[in-house]
């Protein structure tokens, strides 16, 4: 008798923990993406638009990958996470024997899994650029 309001406390507090609305699943980003950028670069106001492909292998909630930016040579090696629908990454690369590029990104990812879009920071020799990605999977 003493035990059962305490039985259906413990039993409230597992189901509040193991079925918190927060648990989905990582979408899958795995494959190849075709992505535009589009931003501003600060102090210059200037705006930068760039085209770029990304191969993605994901192995749980890591990603790894390659950036290759439409008319560079140079490829970026990404490093990212995903987390429920959210790909956040980052990729750097040297494009001179003294200059380092670098891109952040955070992006939310379709329900679908087909598209993903957010904010993304890069610089680069031209000073840095903060504005919008948007990405499709090929």
């Amino acid at each position: 008798m003493f035990c059962r309001p305490y039985q259906s406390i413990l039993t409230l507090f597992v189901l509040l923990f193991f079925f918190n609305g927060n648990s989905q699943p990582d979408v899958r980003v795995t494959g190849t993406w075709e992505a535009r950028f589009s931003g501003k670069v600060q102090d210059k106001g200037t705006s930068q638009d760039d085209t770029l492909v990304m191969e993605l292998t994901q192995d749980g909630s890591n990603v790894k990958g390659t950036l290759h930016f439409k008319g560079l040579e140079t490829s970026f090696p990404i490093v990212g996470k995903v987390t429920g629908k959210t790909f956040s990454y980052s990729a750097k690369a040297t494009l001179e024997p003294n200059f380092n590029a670098t891109v952040v990104v955070e992006t939310t990812v379709d329900d679908g899994g087909s598209r993903f879009q957010g904010s993304q920071t890069q610089s680069n020799c031209e000073g840095t650029a903060v504005g919008r990605v948007a990405a499709v999977r090929q």
